[in-house]
C-alpha cells in the first residue's frame, strides 16, 4: 500500500497499516467508505456496489461504502463471515477546514458483537483464550456483552478431549492465541475442529501473559488474586491477562464493567462431557441440530434475556451440594405453590430488559439515551421484583444488601429526572436533557426559544408591514433563514431587505435583525446540543459507578427467573420434587422422559420405574429390539438426575437421588467423524474417557457399546467393559448398559453381587410385534430385527429374502453348533469318538451348579427353535 496524492487518503493507508487484519471502516460524512482490498471482500459479503475514487495517474481506487445510521446489520454480517471490523471516526467538527481527524474507536470481531439484532438473546457471546505451558492448559472466557469473565486451568492430558468438553459446554464464536501457538498445526487443527469457531493469533498475547499477575491485580485494583480462585494458577493467570489485553485493545480501554474473574469450579458441579452434552440433547436436538427437540427447548420458561443465559449455565453446571439443590427445591416450592405469587412475578419479570447487555453497551460506549432509560426503568421494576419477594421471605433470595439497594434507587431517580422521557437516538443532536437539570443549559433554551418566537412571528408581521400576502419565512441548511418574495412583489419590498439569493420566480432576502435571532438559535443550539451530550456522558458515568451494584441485581433477576421457570414447568408437566439421599441410591418410580413426552399425545408415554446402587443394582444390563425404547429410557434417567441436581423438579411419580459427580453418555459417532476419526475410534476414545473418570458416585450410560465392530469383538469388549466397571476395587459407578448382545445376559449370573437384567416387553399375540415400551426384570431373547424393518417400510421383497437368510444362518449355526458344518467334516468323520462330538463337548462343558435356571431354559428354548429349522 503506497503514498497517495490527497491528504484523505494518505491518512485511511496511515489508519490502515495499524490494523492491517481487520476490514477498515473509514467515515466519511454519512457513509463508512471501504478501499482497496476491503471493499473487494465487503462488496462481494454485504453484496454492495463496488465503486472506485479517483487516483491520479494510478487509475481509480475500489471503493464500496455502507451509511453509517445502519451500520450495525454490515458489520454483523462481516463479522459473522469470520472477519474483524475497525471502526474510524471522525473525531474533529467536520465544518471546520482541513481535513478530519479520524481515529479508530472500537474494533469488532465475533466474540465482542454487541448488536443485539446479531445476538441470541438468551446465549452468551463467548470468546476464548488459550494458553499452552509446561504441561498445562489455561483457559479463560469471556463475553464482552455481559461482563462475564472466567478463567481455569488443566493438567494438559488429552488436548481434544478437554478442548471438546469445554467448548461444548461454552460454543465459543472466538479464540484468541500467541503467534507461537497459532504456528501449532497440531493446536491449530484441535481448535479448528469446532464449528463456528475463529481462531486469531493476538500479536501482543505474550506482552500481557508474561506479567500476568501484576496486570490482573493493577486492572481489577486488587492486592491478591485469592478472592478470583487464581492463587496458584499460573497457566489461568496467563490466558486471562491475554483475553484481559485483548479487550481492551479492541475495546479501546472501555471496559470497566468486567470487574472480576470467576473460577469454572469443576468440583463444586457435575462433570459434563461433550458426549454427554450432546447424546443427552441438552441444547440442540442431534437429527436436525435444532433448539426444538432439546432438553432447553422443553426447560425454558425463562421470560427475561437474562434468565434465559442462567438457565443454560445451569444445566451446564448440574450442583453437587444436597445444600444448595434444596434450597432451588424449597423456592420453586414457594412459587408452585401460589398462582398469585407466580403471576406477581410474571407481570414484574415482562417489564424487565436486558440489564446486563445495557450496561456493557454503556460501558464500551456504543449505548444510546433510550439504553439508558430501558436501564432506569428495568432497574425500577427489578428492585420491586426485590420488595415483592421479601415480603414473603424466600430463604435463597435473602443475600442481597439494603445499602446497595438504596443506592440503586437513588440512581434510578436520577436517571428520570435528568433524561425525557422519550429520549431520541441521536446524542449529539440535543433533546436528552429534562428542564431544570442544568441553569446554563436552560437559559440558552429560553433565548432559543425566544428567538424562534420572534422568527416565526416575523412573516405575519412582514405581510402586514409590506402588504405582500404571499411573503414567506423559510429556512434551510445552505442559507440559514430568508424571506422569499414573489417575483411580482419585488416593488414591494422594504429597503432595509438585503437580497440573498435570485430563482426564476423568486428572490430571497435577510435582514439584520433576522441575522441576529439566526446566529442566536443556530450557535446557541450548538452550545445546547453539547451541554446536553455532556450531561449524558456524566449520567453515564454515574451509572458505571454502580456496575457491581446492577451485575449482582441482573444475577438475582435471573435467578429469580430461572426458579419461576421451573415452578411453572411443575404445575405445567406434573413434575414432582425430588428426595435427596446420602445412601448412593437412586429410586425413581414412573419415570418418564421431559422431551419425548411432549412429542407424544397425551397420556401416551409409558412411564417407567428405575432402581441404582452401588451395591447389588450397580449396572442394570438393558436389552430388547429397536423401536421398543431402551434408548429413551436410559436417557431419561439421566435427565431427570441431572434436572434434579439443577435445582428443578422432575417427571415422575416419585423419585429419590443421590446426588451424582458425573453424568457420562455413550451412544453414536456424532459430529467427531467429520474429524476423520473412524465409528469405532470415536466410541472407544469416549469410552475410555468414561472408564478413566468415573468414580462411585458417577452416573453412566452406555448405549450399544461395540456395534462399531464386529460382532464377535463387539460382545467381548462390552463384556470387558461391564466387567471393569463391576470389578473395578474401590470404584462403582452406577450404570445403564442397553446392549443389542443377549449374550451380555451372562453377566448377571457371574456377578449376582452388582448386575441386574432388564428388558423392554414386546407382545406377539396378533403375529408382528407390539412394543410396550415397559422396562421389566429379565432378559430378552428375540431382537425382532426384520419384523422392525417391516414396520419401517422396507419392501417386501427385501423383508422375505431377509427372512429366508436368517432362517438360513439359524440353521448353519446350529450345525456349526452340532459340528455338521461342512467345514467341520473332518471332525465329524470318526462319529464313534464321542470327545469330537460338539454337542456332547458343550454339555460337558456346561456347569449346572452355576448356570440358573433362566439361563437353562433359554438354552433349551434355543436348541428348540434350530432344532426345528433344521428339519423343516
Amino acid at each position: 500500500m503506497g503514498d497517495f496524492a490527497t491528504p484523505m487518503m494518505q491518512q485511511y493507508v496511515n489508519i490502515k497499516r495499524q490494523y492491517p487484519d481487520c476490514l477498515l471502516f473509514f467515515r466519511l460524512g454519512d457513509f463508512y467508505e471501504m478501499f482497496m482490498d476491503d471493499a473487494k471482500v465487503a462488496s462481494e459479503i454485504l453484496d454492495i456496489t463496488l465503486t472506485g475514487r479517483d487516483r491520479g495517474q494510478d487509475g481509480r481506487i475500489p471503493m464500496a461504502g455502507v451509511p453509517f445510521h445502519s451500520v450495525n446489520s454490515y458489520i454483523s454480517k462481516l463479522v459473522r463471515a469470520g472477519y474483524k471490523v475497525a471502526i474510524c471516526e471522525q473525531v474533529s467538527d467536520p465544518s471546520e477546514k482541513g481535513l478530519v481527524d479520524r481515529e479508530v474507536i472500537r474494533v469488532v470481531t465475533p466474540g465482542t458483537l454487541f448488536d443485539e439484532d446479531s445476538l441470541d438473546r438468551k446465549t452468551n457471546n463467548f470468546i476464548v483464550s488459550v494458553s499452552i505451558e509446561d504441561k498445562f492448559l489455561g483457559l479463560a472466557l469471556a463475553d464482552v456483552s455481559t461482563g462475564d469473565f472466567f478463567s481455569e486451568q488443566f493438567e494438559l492430558g488429552n488436548l481434544d478431549q478437554i478442548l471438546a468438553d469445554e467448548f461444548a459446554k461454552y460454543s465459543p464464536s472466538e479464540c484468541i492465541l500467541s503467534y507461537s501457538l497459532y504456528g501449532n498445526a497440531g493446536i491449530l487443527k484441535a481448535l479448528k475442529a469446532h464449528p463456528g469457531l475463529n481462531v486469531f493469533p493476538f500479536e501482543d498475547y505474550e506482552f500481557f501473559s508474561e506479567e500476568a499477575e501484576r496486570y490482573l491485580k493493577t486492572h481489577f485494583g486488587v492486592a491478591t488474586l485469592s478472592s478470583f480462585g487464581l492463587d496458584n494458577k499460573e497457566h489461568a493467570q496467563k490466558a486471562a491477562a491475554a483475553l484481559l489485553g485483548y479487550l481492551k485493545r479492541t475495546q479501546k480501554d472501555n471496559i470497566s464493567h468486567i470487574k472480576g474473574i470467576r473460577p469454572f469450579r469443576q468440583d463444586h458441579y457435575v462433570g459434563l462431557d461433550r458426549s454427554t452434552i450432546l447424546n443427552l440433547e441438552l441444547f440442540s436436538q442431534i437429527r436436525s441440530n435444532g433448539r426444538k427437540g432439546s432438553l432447553i427447548d422443553v426447560l425454558d420458561r425463562t421470560i427475561t434475556a437474562m434468565g434465559g443465559r442462567m438457565l443454560k449455565v445451569w444445566l451446564l453446571h448440574p450442583l453437587t451440594s444436597a445444600k444448595e439443590i434444596s434450597e432451588r427445591y424449597d423456592t420453586v416450592e414457594i412459587f408452585h405453590d401460589s398462582n398469585n405469587v407466580r403471576e406477581e412475578l410474571a407481570k414484574l419479570l415482562e417489564n424487565i430488559a436486558d440489564i446486563e447487555r445495557l450496561l456493557s453497551r454503556l460501558s464500551v460506549g456504543v449505548g444510546n439515551a433510550r439504553d439508558l432509560l430501558t436501564m432506569k426503568n428495568s432497574l425500577d421494576v427489578a428492585l420491586a421484583l426485590k420488595r415483592s419477594l421479601a415480603e414473603i421471605e424466600v430463604p435463597m433470595l435473602k443475600g442481597f444488601g439494603k445499602e446497595k439497594l438504596l443506592g440503586l434507587e437513588k440512581l434510578v431517580e436520577k436517571i428520570g429526572n435528568v433524561l425525557v422521557d422519550d429520549p431520541p437516538v441521536d446524542l449529539k443532536g440535543g433533546g436528552l436533557i429534562r428542564s431544570g437539570v442544568d441553569t446554563e443549559l436552560d437559559s440558552l433554551r429560553d433565548r432559543v426559544a425566544e428567538s424562534k418566537v420572534w422568527v416565526a412571528e416575523l412573516e405575519e408581521r412582514e405581510k402586514v408591514r409590506t402588504k405582500i400576502s404571499s411573503l414567506k419565512v423559510r429556512f434551510n441548511q445552505v442559507f440559514g433563514y430568508y424571506i422569499e418574495i414573489t417575483k411580482s412583489n419585488l416593488h414591494l419590498a422594504p429597503e432595509d431587505y438585503i437580497r440573498k439569493q435570485t430563482l426564476v420566480n423568486a428572490e430571497r432576502y435577510i435582514t439584520p435583525d433576522l441575522k441576529h435571532h439566526e446566529e442566536i438559535i443556530l450557535t446557541t443550539k450548538e452550545k445546547t446540543d453539547d451541554l446536553e451530550y455532556s450531561a449524558f456522558r456524566k449520567l453515564v458515568e454515574e451509572v458505571l459507578k454502580h456496575t457491581q451494584e446492577i451485575q449482582k441485581i441482573s444475577r438475582y433477576v435471573a435467578t429469580v427467573d430461572c426458579l419461576f421457570s421451573f415452578s411453572e414447568l411443575a404445575r405445567a408437566y406434573r413434575y414432582i420434587r425430588p428426595q435427596l439421599l446420602t445412601t448412593g441410591e437412586i429410586n425413581i418410580k414412573e419415570g418418564r422422559h421431559a422431551v419425548v413426552e411432549r412429542f407424544v399425545d397425551s397420556g401416551a408415554f409409558v412411564p417407567n420405574d428405575t432402581f441404582l446402587n452401588t451395591a447389588d443394582h450397580q449396572l442394570l444390563v438393558l436389552t430388547g429390539p429397536n423401536m421398543s425404547g431402551k434408548s429413551v429410557y436410559i436417557r431419561q434417567v439421566a435427565l431427570i438426575v441431572l434436572m434434579a441436581q439443577i435445582g428443578s423438579f422432575v417427571p415422575a411419580a416419585s423419585a429419590k437421588i443421590t446426588p451424582v459427580d458425573k453424568i457420562f453418555v455413550r451412544s453414536g459417532a456424532s459430529d467427531l467423524i467429520a474429524s476423520g476419526l473412524s465409528t469405532f475410534m470415536v466410541e472407544m476414545v469416549e469410552t475410555a474417557n468414561i472408564l478413566n473418570n468415573a468414580t462411585s458416585d458417577s452416573l453412566i450410560v452406555m448405549d450399544e457399546i461395540g456395534r462399531g465392530t464386529s460382532t464377535y469383538d463387539g460382545i467381548s469388549i462390552s463384556k470387558a467393559i461391564a466387567e471393569f466397571l463391576v470389578t473395578r476395587k474401590g470404584v462403582c459407578p452406577k450404570t445403564l448398559f442397553a446392549t443389542h448382545y443377549h449374550e451380555l445376559q451372562a453377566l448377571a449370573g457371574a456377578h449376582p453381587q452388582k448386575i441386574r437384567n432388564y428388558q423392554v416387553l414386546v407382545e406377539e399375540s396378533s403375529g408382528d410385534p407390539v412394543f410396550l415400551h415397559k422396562v421389566v426384570p429379565g432378559g430378552a431373547d428375540h431382537s425382532y430385527g426384520i419384523a422392525v424393518a417391516k414396520i419401517a417400510g422396507i419392501p417386501k421383497e427385501v423383508i422375505e429374502k431377509a427372512s429366508s437368510i436368517l432362517s438360513q444362518l439359524e440353521v448353519r449355526d446350529f450345525d456349526t453348533w452340532l459340528g455338521l458344518d461342512s467345514s467341520k467334516q473332518e471332525a465329524t468323520q470318526a462319529p464313534d469318538n464321542p470327545n469330537e462330538h460338539a454337542v456332547l463337548n458343550a454339555l460337558e462343558e456346561l456347569d449346572l451348579d452355576k448356570v440358573t435356571p433362566l439361563e437353562a431354559l433359554n438354552v433349551l428354548v434355543d436348541l428348540k427353535k434350530k432344532a426345528k429349522a433344521k428339519l423343516d
